[in-house]
C-alpha cells in the first residue's frame, strides 16, 4: 500500500472533505502490509484519523481510512443509530461500530449496505440504497435518491481534491502534509 494509492482513494477524506474512504489493496507480504499500515498509523496519528484493515482475502486487503470524530457523529444520527443498532452495531462506540463492521464484511458473501453510514454517505439515500430502491437520480461516489444537484456538486469536489492532492504528492509533498486535522 502506497501513498500514491491513499492519495488516489482518501484525499477527501485526508482534507476533511468526508468521513471516510475504502479502498482494496494487494498484498504478497501480510508483514509486510502490516509494517506498511503501521507506519501510515504513525502519519495520521496527530490528526484526528485512523487506518484500519477491514478484511484480508487472497491477498487483497480492504483498507478503511475515516476521521473518528466525523465517524462518531454520523452514526448517532437518529435514523443512522436506529437501523444500526438492529444490525447489531453499538453506534455510541465508533471503534466498536467499525471492529462489527469488518466481522460483518468477513463473515457474509453480500457486502454490508450499512457501510455507507461509515463512509459519511447522506442518511437518507443510504437507507434508499438499503431498501432496493433502483430510482436513484445520479450516481457517482454514492447512488443519490434525492438532490441530485447537490451530490453532483460534492462529487465534482471530491475529484477536484484528489486531482489536486495527487499533484502535490507527484511535487513531493509528504502525505503528512496533505491531511487536515480535525477539529
Amino acid at each position: 500500500m502506497s501513498d500514491t494509492e491513499i492519495i488516489r482513494y482518501c484525499s477527501p477524506t485526508l482534507a476533511g472533505l468526508k468521513t471516510a474512504s475504502l479502498f482494496a489493496t494487494y498484498f504478497s507480504d501480510y508483514e509486510h502490509l502490516r509494517k506498511q499500515i503501521t507506519r501510515i498509523n504513525a502519519k495520521l496519528s496527530n490528526s484526528g484519523l485512523r487506518l484500519i484493515p477491514l478484511s484480508f482475502r487472497n491477498n487483497r486487503a480492504l483498507i478503511y481510512i475515516y476521521r473518528e470524530s466525523a465517524l462518531a457523529r454520523d452514526i448517532l444520527r437518529s435514523a443512522s443509530r436506529q437501523i444500526l443498532e438492529q444490525l447489531g452495531y453499538a453506534p455510541e462506540d465508533p471503534l466498536r461500530s467499525v471492529c462489527h463492521l469488518s466481522r460483518r464484511i468477513r463473515e457474509s458473501d453480500v457486502f454490508p449496505h450499512e457501510i455507507g453510514f461509515f463512509l459519511g454517505y447522506p442518511e437518507t439515500d443510504v437507507i434508499s440504497f438499503m431498501d432496493g430502491r433502483k430510482d436513484y437520480v445520479c450516481a457517482g461516489v454514492w447512488k443519490a435518491y434525492s438532490h441530485p444537484e447537490e451530490a453532483k456538486k460534492t462529487f465534482s469536489l471530491y475529484k477536484r481534491c484528489i486531482e489536486l492532492y495527487t499533484k502535490r504528492l507527484a511535487n513531493g509533498e509528504p502525505i503528512d502534509r496533505l491531511i487536515v486535522k480535525s477539529n
